[in-house]
């Protein structure tokens, strides 16, 4: 097996794991707010968030079983945050992972409820985790995801432009620093570490929302992109090998930029 191939592999098992996780988490309990709950988790997803967390976990010695529950609770508030960003008074989006967004096909007031119980479900997951609770919370305050949406709603055309790095790092990035903190919870890793690592989450969420605007044709600084990723990677050099999996999915990512530069050569 190609090292590619095996590096796509310890990807799927990954992603599998966590899908397994988020089933048990999301049990069928009939009506439809509980059925938009698992269409708008259970559905395709890369599940960046909880890897990133579980990869962080098994470089640092962390707890497996507490990285997989705080890893979970952050792609819960990720999803939630993706149910409202769709509705028609956001973004309007009719489509979401290649099927139609959840207030298309449960219904706007449905979707809402869904996004609410989501977040419910994702704090008491982590209930007995009080501190990194506050932080999951604290992700949806003013100056971290919803003052971002906010700001992309009232930003339009050149003015939009110029704040994209604004609205990344509190839309984008606060996830994928909680998505770290989730992976340092059950570690006993040093301060150091712990605010590299943090570092590296914001470094990481910028290059992933530089990638996600390049795929979509929405940026086309591809060099700044590139930039970004080598950021990301040189926060790592002193976990040396232990760190091999996020430089795995930093590759996973920057791969997709390099594919899409090739062709529209």
């Amino acid at each position: 097996m190609s090292v590619a191939l095996s590096k796509e592999s310890a990807l799927v098992s990954d992603r599998f794991e966590v899908n397994r996780f988020l089933e048990t988490m999301l049990v069928p309990q009939g009506g439809p707010v509980c059925a938009a709950m698992r269409y708008a988790v259970l559905g395709a997803a890369q599940r960046l968030r909880p890897i990133l967390a579980l990869r962080i976990g098994s470089m640092l010695g962390a707890d497996a079983a507490i990285t997989m529950r705080a890893g979970a609770a952050v792609e819960l508030l990720h999803c939630a945050s993706l149910i409202v960003d769709d509705l028609p008074c956001m973004d309007n989006e009719q489509v979401r992972r290649n099927r139609p967004a959840v207030h298309r096909e449960f219904g706007e007031a449905t979707a809402v409820l869904a996004a609410f119980a989501l977040v419910g479900l994702a704090a008491r997951s982590v209930a007995e985790h009080t501190c990194f609770q506050i932080h999951l919370l604290g992700a949806l305050d003013c100056n971290s995801l919803i003052g971002g949406q906010a700001l992309d709603l009232a930003l339009a055309g050149e003015i939009r432009e110029e704040n994209r790095a604004r609205v990344t790092n509190m839309k984008t990035v606060p996830l994928f620093q909680l998505a770290v903190e989730a992976g340092v919870l059950g570690a006993q890793g040093s301060k150091t570490h712990s605010a590299r690592l943090l570092q590296f989450g914001k470094e990481f969420g910028a290059a992933y929302q530089g990638m996600d605007d390049l795929l979509d044709g929405e940026a086309g600084d591809v060099a700044a992109v590139h930039e970004q990723f080598t950021r990301a990677r040189a926060l790592l050099d002193d976990f040396g090998a232990r760190a091999d999996g996020l430089l795995d999915l930093l590759d996973h990512l920057n791969a997709k930029i390099w594919e899409e530069d090739r062709r529209h050569r």
